[in-house]
C-alpha cells in the first residue's frame, strides 16, 4: 500500500551524508598528517643518532691522539727536558693532528714546552677543572702561559700536558642541527661543557642517553664507551617537521587519496552492517514506531478492524522502508524480536481501547519464523494476559510465501486459532496458495494483493479472476479484505458486490498513530472517506 511507500532522504539526510563523507576524509587526511608526523619525527631522531655517532667517533679519536701523545712522552728515553727530550716533543707536535703544543711538568710547575724549549723561570699549574677516574686532569680554555693572547683545552697524565688545538670541535656543526659536548665522571655525578652549545640537560638525562623533548625541541644525548666525553645532540620541532617535509607531505597525500576512496565508499556502498546494527538497537530500545491503518465495511464504510504498521526512522534520520528492515531481519534471523517489540508497542498503545472494546481486533504481522519459534505462543499469551485482553481481539497476518511449509504452517495456526486468534494471508495472489489449500490451513480471511486492485476496471486478465476468487472465498466461508484502495471507482466496484467485503487502502485513511486512530474509532468512520 502506499503508506509503505519510500519516502526519499530528506535534505538533513543529504547534509549528514555531506557531513560524513566530508568527516571521514579529513580524518583520513588527518591520520596522514598523525603518521607523516610520527615517521617524521622518528627520521629525525636517527639522523640525530648518527649525528650524534659521528661527533662521538671524532671525539674517540681525538682521545685516542691524547692518550698516545702522553704516553709516549711519559715514556720518553731522554732526561727531563733535555735537548733530545724537547726534540721529541717537537716530533710529536709535527706528526699530531689536534696536537698544538707538548709541556713537560714536574713538582706542579712547568719547565719546558716543545715552542718554548725550556723555561729560565718554571711556571707553576693551575687547579684543573676535572679529575678523570684514570687520573688525567683537564683544563679547559684556559689562558696559554707560554702563547699571551691564545686559550686551549689541556690535558695532562704523568709528567705530560697535551695542550690540543684551538676549537678542536668547531667545525662539527650540521645544520640545522646543534650539538654540545661534554667531558664526565660518573662516580663524581659530574659533567663539564667542553664545545658547542651551552648545555641545557641535567648531568642526570645526558648520563641517561635517551630522546627527550624540552621545550620546542628534541635532544639525544649518547656517551662514548671508551672515554669520559658525551654528546647532546639537539633539533627543533619546527625544523624536524621542515626537513622532512616532503615525507610528510607524501603522508598526507595518502591520506587524502584515502579519504577519498573512503568518502566514495559511503557514497556508493552503504554498509549493510551499520543498517543491521542500527535495527538491533532500535529493537533493543524499542524506537520503531507503530501506524494503524482502518480496515472498513466496503458497504457501510465503518471501521472494523485496523492493521498495526511498523515505521523506523534510522539514527541519520532516513526513513527506512518497512520491506527493507523486516526482510533484513527475516534474513538474519531476529524477526522475533521484531514482532515483539510491535506486539508489545500495540497492547502499551491500544491496550485500554481494546480492554473497552473486546470485539475490535487490531492485525499484527508475523512471520514463518515465529510459526517455528516454540517461544512465541507463551510469549504472546503471557503478554495479553498481564495486560487483559482478549486473544481473539489479535489477528494474526502472514503473507503466502510464509506458508510454504505446509506442515508447520498447518499445526502451528491450529494452536493460535485454538487460543481464539484469527489468522489472516496477507498479499494472497502472489505466492504459493490456493483457495483449497488455505481451506486445509483453516484461515479466516485473505487479503487480495493490490495488483488485483489496481487492475479493476481495467478489462485486464488479472482484474477477470478478481470475482472468480470473490466466489472461491464465499464457497469456502473465507473473509475477503482488498487492499490498496485508492479510487473511488474501486471502492465503488468492492461495495457492488453481493457478499461481505472489507478494503483497506489510502482512500479509507493513511496509517496514523494511536492518537489519532482513536479519534477516527470514536466516531467509527474514517475522516478521509470521499463523499
Amino acid at each position: 500500500m502506499r503508506g509503505d511507500t519510500f519516502l526519499n532522504p530528506p535534505r538533513r539526510q543529504f547534509a549528514l551524508t555531506a557531513l560524513r563523507v566530508a568527516g571521514a576524509m579529513a580524518l583520513c587526511v588527518v591520520a596522514g598528517l598523525a603518521v607523516g608526523l610520527v615517521v617524521a619525527l622518528n627520521a629525525a631522531n636517527r639522523k640525530m643518532d648518527r649525528y650524534a655517532h659521528s661527533i662521538l667517533a671524532y671525539s674517540d679519536g681525538y682521545s685516542d691522539e691524547i692518550v698516545s701523545t702522553l704516553d709516549r712522552v711519559n715514556a720518553s728515553p731522554f732526561p727531563f727536558c733535555s735537548d733530545q727530550d724537547i726534540a721529541l716533543l717537537r716530533e710529536l707536535v709535527f706528526r699530531g693532528h689536534l696536537l698544538k703544543e707538548i709541556a713537560r711538568v714536574k713538582d706542579g710547575f712547568l719547565h719546558c714546552t716543545s715552542i718554548n724549549g725550556r723555561l729560565a723561570n718554571p711556571l707553576p699549574e693551575t687547579k684543573p677543572d676535572l679529575v678523570m677516574p684514570s687520573g688525567r686532569t683537564v683544563w679547559l680554555n684556559v689562558p696559554l702561559q707560554t702563547v699571551p693572547g691564545m686559550h686551549a683545552d689541556i690535558t695532562g697524565a704523568g709528567a705530560a700536558v697535551f695542550i690540543a688545538a684551538p676549537d678542536a670541535f668547531g667545525r662539527l656543526r650540521e645544520a640545522p642541527m646543534t650539538y654540545t659536548t661534554t667531558l664526565t665522571n660518573r662516580p663524581a655525578n659530574k659533567v663539564i661543557r667542553t664545545a658547542g652549545e651551552p648545555l641545557t640537560l641535567s648531568n642526570a638525562q645526558v648520563f641517561a642517553q635517551k630522546e627527550l623533548l624540552k621545550g620546542d625541541t628534541l635532544y639525544l644525548s649518547r656517551c662514548s664507551a671508551r672515554y669520559a666525553p658525551c654528546v647532546v645532540v639537539g633539533l627543533t620541532l619546527r625544523d624536524a617537521v621542515q626537513i622532512n617535509s616532503p615525507l610528510i607531505a607524501g603522508f598526507v597525500i595518502i591520506g587524502a587519496l584515502a579519504g577519498v576512496v573512503l568518502g566514495l565508499t559511503i557514497l556508493l556502498q552503504p554498509s549493510k552492517r551499520t543498517l543491521v546494527a542500527q535495527l538491533r538497537r532500535a529493537l533493543r530500545r524499542n524506537l520503531l514506531t507503530i501506524v494503524y491503518q482502518p480496515i472498513v465495511d466496503a458497504k457501510t464504510r465503518e471501521i472494523v478492524s485496523v492493521e498495526a504498521l511498523a515505521r523506523w526512522t534510522n539514527e541519520e534520520g532516513q526513513i527506512v522502508p518497512p520491506d527493507v528492515f523486516v526482510t533484513t531481519a527475516e534474513k538474519l534471523g531476529f524477526i522475533g524480536d521484531l514482532t515483539r517489540v510491535v506486539l508489545s508497542g500495540v497492547v502499551a498503545e491500544m491496550g485500554a481501547y481494546l480492554r473497552d472494546h473486546p470485539d475490535f481486533q487490531i492485525n499484527v504481522n508475523i512471520a514463518a519464523a515465529d510459526l517455528a519459534d516454540p517461544r512465541f505462543l507463551p510469549m504472546l499469551e503471557k503478554l495479553l494476559r498481564k495486560n487483559r485482553i482478549a486473544s481473539t481481539s489479535i489477528n494474526l497476518e502472514l503473507t503466502e510465501r510464509s506458508t510454504a511449509n505446509h506442515r508447520l504452517a498447518i499445526s502451528a495456526i491450529g494452536k493460535l486459532r485454538e487460543r481464539g486468534h484469527k489468522f489472516y494471508i496477507d498479499d494472497f495472489g502472489t505466492g504459493y496458495s490456493s483457495l483449497s489449500y488455505l481451506h486445509q490451513l483453516a484461515i479466516d480471511a485473505i487479503k487480495i494483493d493490490r495488483a488485483f486492485t489496481e487492475a479493476i476496471g481495467t478489462g485486464s486478465l488479472t482484474a477477470a479472476i478478481v470475482p472468480q476468487i470473490f466466489a472461491m472465498a464465499r464457497t469456502l466461508n473465507i473473509q475477503v479484505v482488498i487492499e490498496g484502495v485508492e479510487r473511488a471507482e474501486q471502492s465503488a466496484y468492492i461495495a457492488g458486490q453481493d457478499q461481505s467485503i472489507l478494503a483497506q487502502g489510502w482512500y479509507y485513511g493513511e496509517p496514523t498513530p494511536a492518537a489519532e486512530i482513536l479519534k477516527r474509532l470514536a466516531v467509527k468512520t474514517p475522516e478521509n472517506i470521499s463523499a
